[in-house]
């Protein structure tokens, strides 16, 4: 080995001389199985660390500002200004986008790095039920304290879930596709698709929300909702 040869023949000290040429090697016999252990470390911080950054993504942005933009969202029964329909809608939306903020942002907390990817999989496609269960629950609750019936509250949200669920079974089946994709190579850049992805989804939620309430046309017009 010429590195040796050339340490031997410098004019370090015998201590010096020595660690080197242990260190040379140590760094030519196990140069590989040394590189991948470094590469996988540096790889673990750095998806650790990308992962987190996803705080930061516009996902968030969107679902205040969809938030906003269905609040105000004015609904009419037989030609006439609905303020029942228009604050159940409002109401909806809020449960909605602070219960899917909540739990986006928790999400991206969890420790990646001890998951495989069929384990993140099932992680986000559960996560995504968890929402969903979750929003209908409050918003049920919110609407049967405001003195809507039981069986209409359901109808609200069987015909929501009618105009969503094109949507729904999007985010299932990209998903998937993410997954099974060799170009999404790290948790980071799936979960970072996949977030892509339901961003997409929150934008299309005023338009179901005006299909969902418009559909129910006069049914709650002389409900006090207080």
């Amino acid at each position: 080995m010429q590195e040796i040869s050339s340490i031997l023949n410098s004019k370090l000290s015998p201590i010096m001389i020595f660690i080197l040429v242990v260190l040379v090697v140590v760094l030519y016999y196990f140069h590989k199985p040394i590189s991948v252990w470094f590469t996988s470390l540096i790889k673990r911080k750095e998806k650790t660390q990308d992962i987190k950054s996803l705080k930061s993504h516009d996902i968030f942005s969107t679902l205040q500002r969809v938030k906003q933009e269905a609040m105000f969202l004015k609904f009419y029964s037989h030609s006439k200004y609905d303020e029942t329909k228009s604050r159940m809608c409002s109401d909806f939306v809020k449960f909605k986008c602070s219960v899917c903020s909540d739990k986006f942002e928790v999400f991206l907390d969890h420790d990646f790095s001890k998951l495989s990817s069929d384990e993140l999989k099932q992680l986000i496609l559960s996560s995504l039920w968890n929402i969903h269960a979750n929003y209908v629950n409050e918003i049920k609750n919110h609407w049967l304290e405001k003195g809507i019936k039981h069986e209409d509250v359901n109808y609200v949200i069987e015909l929501f879930e009618s105009f969503r669920h094109g949507v729904v079974m999007g985010f299932q089946h990209r998903v998937e596709a993410i997954f099974s994709c060799e170009h999404y190579d790290s948790h980071f850049k799936k979960i970072l698709a996949c977030y892509n992805i339901f961003a997409f989804g929150i934008d299309l939620l005023p338009k179901d929300l005006q299909d969902t309430f418009e559909s129910i046309n006069g049914k709650f017009t002389n409900i006090k909702y207080i």
